[in-house]
């Protein structure tokens, strides 16, 4: 994914969440979780040695639980 991409991304979720009444900084933080999680996410579907039964889903939501675990390490 390139970086105009992922900026344009970020920002669609952080804008989305906005409008739903989440506080500014959290939305950027979930828009620009989200963004990495689906880029880690996405790397490791593509390449895994996968059958047709793995979904595309699981592996960014996968990626997000580790990076709240992160996150939440960080104290």
């Amino acid at each position: 994914m390139d970086a105009l991409k992922s900026v344009s991304l970020a920002a669609a979720m952080t804008n989305a969440l906005v409008a739903r009444d989440v506080p500014d900084p959290t939305a950027a933080l979930a828009g620009e979780l989200g963004v990495l999680a689906f880029k880690r996410g996405y790397a490791q579907w593509s390449e895994s040695e996968r059958d047709s039964k793995d979904e595309l889903a699981e592996y960014p939501l996968a990626a997000l639980d580790e990076l709240r675990s992160a996150s939440a390490s960080l104290g």
